[in-house]
């Protein structure tokens, strides 16, 4: 009789468990895999402030670094340094060295972080003495210049050298 009664509740206990594992699914379906894609969508929110965190820590070493190499305390104190704008600090280099400006044309500039960089091509005449101290007078000075590309050539018409420099000079953003 045991047996019996055993048998008959069978389809009973599994409909009864199907019944649970469907009703376990729609638990699943409405309750845990939204809060998986949140928590998905958080993990990828937290990747990206890292991702951002690491980039604005390494444009605060670069001014740490440059602060250093310049002797300020910081990119204001630069830019209170180097109140000239870009064309006129390169003019008054230009200047100092007895190079002649032949042409100087800029490709306009882009920002870094907090820093914009202004990209110049220059064209001078004079002799290679005065092509090194206007190079050395840009490494030297109070602003972050970086000469990309220097080429000297003997100009055929008065047998001057002629100067042409690719230079990138970077100002804290909002300085020209």
């Amino acid at each position: 009789m045991n047996i019996r009664c055993t048998g008959t509740r069978l389809p009973f206990v599994l409909a009864a468990a199907g019944l649970l594992l469907v009703a376990g699914l729609v638990i699943e379906m409405a309750f845990a895999r939204p809060r998986l894609q949140e928590i998905q969508r958080l993990n990828d929110e937290c990747a990206s402030l890292q991702s951002r965190i690491q980039d604005q820590q390494r444009l605060e070493s670069e001014g740490r670094r440059l602060a250093v190499h310049f002797d300020v305390a910081g990119l204001a104190e630069l830019t209170a340094r180097s109140q000239l704008d870009a064309v006129a600090y390169l003019g008054q280099a230009l200047d100092r060295s007895g190079l002649r400006r032949l042409d100087m044309t800029t490709n306009g500039g882009e920002d870094f972080g907090r820093l914009r960089r202004s990209d110049f091509l220059i064209r001078a005449s004079g002799n290679y003495a005065e092509i090194q101290t206007f190079v050395r007078d840009l490494e030297s000075g109070r602003r972050l210049v970086s000469i990309d590309a220097l080429a000297i050539k003997t100009m055929l018409e008065s047998g001057d050298l002629e100067g042409r420099f690719n230079i990138s000079i970077y100002d804290p953003t909002g300085v020209q």
